[in-house]
Formats: structure tokens, sequence, C-alpha cells
């Protein structure tokens, strides 16, 4: 196996398991720090991958969006 591959299949795994993880959050004050953090890390891997014409497919972001872990804006 590639090295490419392995990494492939390395940010897969770490994309799968923080979108897991952030749509099983509850809404608790350090559940939404653990949302954040999770959207932070799915919404850097997003921006790379377009950056670098990685298809978003290949990489278990083809059909989601990070901006969906902010939910609704509150009012000041």
């Amino acid at each position: 196996m590639s090295a490419q591959i392995d990494y492939q299949i390395l940010l897969e795994e770490v994309v799968r398991t923080a979108k897991a993880a952030a749509e099983q959050a509850v809404d608790e004050p350090f559940e939404h720090g653990l949302k954040a953090a999770y959207y932070d890390i799915l919404d850097v891997v997003k921006t790379q991958a377009e950056v670098m014409e990685v298809p978003l497919s290949e990489i278990g972001l083809g059909d989601f969006d990070p901006d969906s872990l902010l939910g609704p804006r509150r009012a000041a």
C-alpha cells in the first residue's frame, strides 16, 4: 500500500470520527465547546482540501457542511 493511500485512510478516519462525535454532542455548555472543536477540525480539513483540489467526496466531506454544526445564530 502506498503512503498516499495510508494518509488518505487516516484522514478519512479523522473526518468520520469528528463528524460522528459532533453529531452526537448534546445541548450542554461543555458539549458546545467540543462541537466547536470538531467544527474547527472539519473546517480546516475542508478548506485545505479545496485549496489542494482534493475532491471532498474522497475524504468523507462530500455531503457534509461543517457550518451545519454551528446551529442557528442567536440574536445579541
